[in-house]
């Protein structure tokens, strides 16, 4: 599952936004722009994931936010990767800017799916290596290369 997720998510090589709230319209309308959920979908998933942070910062610490949203017009489990190299200010747990993230959009009726994915990017959150070859990859199809080698190596942990 993690590795099919890996071979469709969105990349962002360079987020454009400079605050959380425009970083986080970029990442769900690059989702939608990859097929993630219908137009219809967008205004209450967006809702619903500002909702969401607005409870709790999705900043992991280590540089790392897992904004994520789910619904019922999603059809599967999306992911957008994207990094900003100067790092945001995210209220994470660390108090540390984030420099990577990663969005899940998920269908209300798999939850075991979405804490599957969530699980695993933890684990890529405390890989400082992943972080810094993240960080330095030159381009979104770099990026993806890592991504899908690290899926490969959590499937053979297993």
């Amino acid at each position: 599952m993690i590795r099919n997720l890996v071979q469709t998510s969105a990349m962002i090589s360079e987020l454009a936004a400079t605050t959380k709230e425009a970083a986080l319209k970029e990442l769900l309308a690059a989702a939608g722009e990859a097929g993630a959920f219908p137009e219809s979908a967008h205004k209450s998933l967006s809702r619903r994931l500002f909702d969401r942070e607005a409870i709790g910062s999705t900043g992991l610490g280590n540089s790392v936010a897992v904004p994520h949203v789910k619904g019922e017009d999603v059809k599967g489990v999306s992911l957008v990767m994207a990094r900003c190299r100067s790092g945001l200010e995210w209220q994470a747990i660390d108090g540390r800017p984030v420099h990577v993230f990663f969005m899940l959009v998920s269908p209300t009726n798999d939850p075991e799916a979405h804490l599957q994915c969530l699980r695993w990017i933890a684990s890529l959150a405390r890989n400082s290596d992943f972080r810094r070859f993240l960080l330095d990859a030159g381009c979104e199809d770099a990026m993806r290369d890592l991504l899908l080698e690290m899926s490969v190596k959590s499937s053979e942990r297993k």
